[in-house]
């Protein structure tokens, strides 16, 4: 059974930086710029957007934990904003650790996105993907996500 707890602050100081970096590797393969200055972007953006840590109005942090392994088996970030006349939840970060991949957490740890959003009124999930990823791709299809936009480029 996987089921969610708030993070600590201590936790989510871990959890910032690991956030921060994955983000960042992503940022850089996309954008085709140097680490250190997708890295900086990250932290920038990660400030404006929990400048109260986890103390920040609309933004809820979590670790994820299954009832057979005895530490968290990844994070959960969820964002929550009125667009349009609807309450949304963002997903901002979710993440299984490598170790616990391919035992149907994902789709597990999807479930309770759901349902923690339904228990707040909200009508809707968003999330962003990179295109890159495509097994995170598989599951938010799998678990009927629609795509919304597509981000393109040209280099010149």
């Amino acid at each position: 059974m996987t089921f969610l707890k708030p993070m600590t602050v201590e936790t989510f100081e871990r959890f910032k930086q690991i956030s921060q970096s994955a983000y960042a590797a992503s940022l850089a393969s996309v954008e085709d710029i140097p680490l250190e200055v997708a890295a900086r972007y990250a932290s920038e953006q990660f400030d404006k957007l929990v400048p109260n840590g986890t103390d920040t109005s609309g933004q809820s942090f979590f670790d994820v934990l299954e009832k057979n392994f005895d530490k968290p088996v990844g994070n959960l970030w969820l964002g929550t904003q009125n667009r349009f006349g609807r309450k949304v939840v963002s997903i901002n970060d979710i993440t299984i650790k490598s170790t616990y991949r391919g035992r149907g957490l994902g789709k597990s740890l999807m479930k309770l996105v759901e349902k923690e959003s339904r228990k707040i009124g909200a009508s809707r999930i968003r999330l962003h993907v990179f295109h890159s990823n495509k097994v995170a791709k598989s599951l938010y299809l799998s678990m009927g996500f629609v795509p919304t936009n597509l981000d393109m480029r040209k280099e010149l």
